[in-house]
């Protein structure tokens, strides 16, 4: 059995992962138990992985969770960036006739949110009122790193999305408070020292987990009992050093998971319910006791903190007034003002129903769009023949047509030749430097939709600076970016989630058949575009930085 460690940067992950490997392994390495290093990187749950040795890698993935396997452990399947999936294989890249997103346009109306059992509630509150009340006396820094309450919405979003329910007492928990600040919510601790997560950090801690134990391939450790994680499992606290606190849904009892060790129920962490974990803390910091081996000290900063000796004496000036506490009865938060007519109609997102018509790109734009194409695909045969294998065939007309129609845009004829010669690339196929593939067809309007959604979600003040329903997105990354034409220009530019929208630097051209024929001219002479060279990792197409 081959043991290992994976990171995951959040973009562009690429880490090292150490193998250990065991005695079963058949070659001469691995039955000598050495460490072997690899280059792995993953996106959600797509890895690849390069040891620079095929028959290890062939190993490592024989030895992985099947999709069925992986399933039966709460997990996602992984899928390897090689070709060799062990998930099912993807959605073809093609609009379906009749196509249902197509014809209507509206948001999908949000799940509707539950009221916890109301006994549990009542003393959730109750603990949070003592907790909030001696932060507020003596640890006031911490108390103002607490987060807001997750919204019902946020709650039920959740519990819809995952087809399960959270325990009631940290459902209810949640509608306090939503983790806390800092890294991995390190500026509430929970004793020793577990940062208080957020909901969302329930997927990011699971995702990492459940690819490790997935990759691990070890069918014995995807056991909520006595195993070592499983995907059920709700993570609530975290010490950033590769331990978690979690809870077990199906009986709400409180755990701990270390790194290559078993779940823990007994330890010192252990509780029967989150709620007894929530009162036993508020009498902790009340009476001063210590919470299981952990006394509750106050820092000079006046942040909380838990110790194994009762502190001498508290620092002065620490008290910031306590929060008003809240009641059994969750305070229904003012709606945000929707955006205004106007706003909607100059985001460009709520268009006209239109009829699809089908249109030709003029003969000398698809002439100069598959001259450039060919000189791609001649390179990628010869160069990177597992991107060229890639390349998808040709968009239909219809297709075409039917999204133009439910954006109310006119592609560029650059933009529609280029669909009629491949219709995108495919799932980590070409695309323009440094990390993007184009599109579907589908996939342009999918996402166009997914922004305009978002951005009209809120009170639209967003629209021309985070997104503009204007713009048509034709190559993607995946890390929630990408790149877009203005339909207003005709020019390039990048949209990213944290920042919105760049309309200037080496992100802009002057139309998308510039920036194709530029891409095609980096391949061929090997010179960099913008800042990234053309190279090739194991027959795909990759580009690495020249600054």
């Amino acid at each position: 059995m081959i043991r290992f460690w994976l990171f995951r940067p959040a973009r562009l992950a690429v880490a090292a992962a150490l193998l250990v490997c065991g005695a079963a392994a058949s070659s001469t390495d691995l039955e000598r138990g050495l460490i072997v290093t690899c280059v792995s990187s993953s996106v959600g749950d797509t890895v690849s992985m390069s040891c620079q040795d095929p028959e290890l890698e062939a190993q490592i993935k024989a030895q992985a969770f099947t999709p069925e396997e992986a399933k039966a452990a709460g997990c996602d399947p992984i899928t390897w960036h090689d070709g060799s999936d062990t998930a099912e294989a993807p959605v073809p890249d093609v609009i379906s006739s009749p196509e249902p997103d197509l014809d209507h346009f509206s948001p999908t109306p949000p799940p509707s949110s539950r009221t916890p059992d109301p006994a549990i509630s009542t003393r959730v509150d109750q603990a949070w009122a003592r907790i909030e009340r001696w932060l507020g006396e003596h640890a006031s820094a911490t108390l103002r790193k607490l987060k807001f309450p997750a919204g019902p919405e946020a709650l039920a979003l959740w519990e819809e999305s995952h087809k399960r329910r959270l325990p009631d007492d940290l459902y209810a928990s949640y509608m306090h408070h939503d983790g806390a600040d800092g890294n991995l919510g390190d500026g509430f601790q929970l004793p020793p020292s577990y940062g208080l997560l957020e909901l969302s950090d329930i997927d990011h801690v699971n995702s990492g987990k459940c690819q490790d134990l997935v990759m691990d391939g070890n069918r014995e450790a995807a056991d909520p009992e006595h195993g070592r994680w499983h995907g059920s499992l709700l993570a609530i606290g975290d010490t950033s050093t590769g331990k978690e606190l979690f809870v077990e849904p199906r009986t709400g009892r409180v755990g701990e998971s270390a790194w290559n060790e078993d779940l823990s129920y007994d330890g010192p962490m252990g509780w029967p319910s989150y709620l007894a974990l929530l009162e036993a803390l508020a009498d902790s910091l009340e009476r001063g006791t210590a919470l299981r081996d952990w006394y509750p000290v106050v820092t000079p900063g006046c942040e909380l903190r838990w110790a194994e000796e009762p502190a001498d004496s508290a620092p002065t000036g620490c008290a910031g007034g306590p929060r008003p506490s809240p009641t059994p009865t969750p305070t229904v938060e003012p709606t945000p003002d929707k955006p205004t007519p106007e706003q909607v109609r100059a985001s460009g997102c709520r268009p006209a129903r239109g009829t699809p018509v089908v249109r030709t790109p003029g003969p000398e734009v698809t002439a100069q769009i598959n001259a450039v194409w060919r000189r791609v695909e001649r390179w990628l045969a010869r160069k990177a023949p597992a991107t060229y294998k890639l390349l998808p065939p040709p968009a239909r007309p219809r297709d075409i047509a039917k999204v133009e129609a439910a954006m109310g845009l006119r592609f560029p004829d650059d933009l529609r030749a280029s669909l009629l010669r491949h219709n995108g690339a495919g799932s980590w196929g070409f695309g323009p430097a440094p990390f993007y593939e184009l599109m579907s067809a589908k996939y342009v309007y999918s996402d166009w939709k997914m922004l305009c959604d978002i951005v009209l979600s809120g009170s639209g003040e967003g629209v021309g600076y985070w997104w503009d329903g204007h713009l048509i997105p034709f190559a993607a990354a995946h890390d929630g970016g990408n790149l877009f034409i203005d339909t207003r220009t005709g020019k390039t530019g990048e949209y990213f989630n944290e920042e919105g929208l760049t309309f200037e630097g080496d992100v802009v051209w002057p139309s998308y058949l510039a920036l194709l024929k530029a891409t095609a001219r980096s391949l061929e002479t090997g010179r960099p575009i913008r800042g990234w060279r053309p190279t090739v990792r194991k027959g795909e197409l990759d580009w690495e930085s020249t600054r």
